[in-house]
């Protein structure tokens, strides 16, 4: 049976950067790294809330990516 292990957490914004011709939002990504694989995931999301707060562009969306070995 295979096992599971944590590698790495990332927490990715996604903002608002113009829209398209067809008038569908362009999506800009922001990833921040070195998240620790332990963390709450409403902590997670209470950073990405509080960077979110500092940019002028309009947020899309929050997104906690995680990479996970298997062995």
């Amino acid at each position: 049976m295979a096992t599971v292990t944590a590698l790495s957490r990332h927490l990715q914004l996604q903002f608002q950067n113009g829209t398209t011709a067809t008038g569908q939002p362009k999506v800009k990504n922001q990833t921040y790294a070195n998240v620790s694989p332990t963390s709450a995931d409403d902590d997670v999301l209470a950073v990405g809330q509080a960077l979110a707060g500092l940019s002028s562009q309009t947020l899309l969306g929050i997104a906690r990516l995680d990479q996970n070995g298997l062995s």
